[in-house]
């Protein structure tokens, strides 16, 4: 009797130490695959968020900026200043400096009607991106200072049998800049107020030289 309880303890304690074996050795692979998923999945995302980097500004945002930059009127400006004019509607570009004025009492072929012809040598340079005739930018114009009354310049149609005058025309490209003279029939007074666009005018960025008439060559 007893080898026979002998023989059947043997195999089940047997048994339980295999089952507390296999029970033993699952709970650590459970938690280490848990560990193993968890860590793939922060990688994952550590990447994605590596791969999503902030998007750069395009070229059209930059070209929107740059074409509503507004450019202040320049006012109170003296002989040898330059400014920038835009003009409307077109909305051309251009820097104008204005060189040197002189008096002439007569020029060939044109007609005086009033005291004296005011001569204004200017410099203008194309600052636009795009190409344009100089013959295209806003008509200047003179009167007193501090004055309503202005007179534009004479129209290049009666100078152009006037071989001592340069006209302001001719193709300008991006950066490129010619130099001409601006004729004024007007009176003599003591102090002049050029205008490339005055307060009366529609233009987007207007420039306006003032002199005394003893600046004048």
């Amino acid at each position: 009797m007893m080898k026979k309880w002998k023989h059947w303890l043997l195999p089940t304690v047997l048994l339980l130490s295999l089952g507390l074996a296999a029970c033993s050795n699952g709970e650590p692979e459970e938690e280490a695959e848990s560990t193993d998923t968890a860590q793939t999945d922060n990688e994952t995302t550590d990447d994605n968020m590596e791969q999503e980097p902030d998007e750069p500004a395009t070229g059209e945002d930059e070209e929107e900026t740059n074409n509503d930059e507004h450019i202040e009127h320049q006012l109170g400006l003296s002989i040898g200043d330059t400014a920038t004019v835009v003009s409307s509607p077109d909305d051309l570009t251009y820097e104008v400096t204005i060189n040197e004025v002189s008096y002439r009492d007569e020029l060939e072929n044109v007609t005086l009607y009033d005291d004296t012809f005011v001569l204004v040598d200017v410099t203008v340079e194309n600052v636009d991106d795009k190409t344009f005739d100089a013959a295209d930018i806003f008509t200047p114009a003179i009167g007193e200072l501090d004055s309503e009354e202005y007179v534009p310049a004479v129209d290049s149609e009666y100078l152009q049998n006037t071989s001592e005058i340069t006209m302001v025309e001719g193709e300008l490209a991006p950066g490129d800049s010619v130099e001409g003279t601006f004729v004024f029939d007007a009176m003599q007074v003591e102090q002049y107020n050029l205008a490339f666009g005055h307060a009366g005018d529609q233009i987007t960025t207007r420039a306006e030289w003032e002199f005394n008439s003893d600046e004048i060559q």
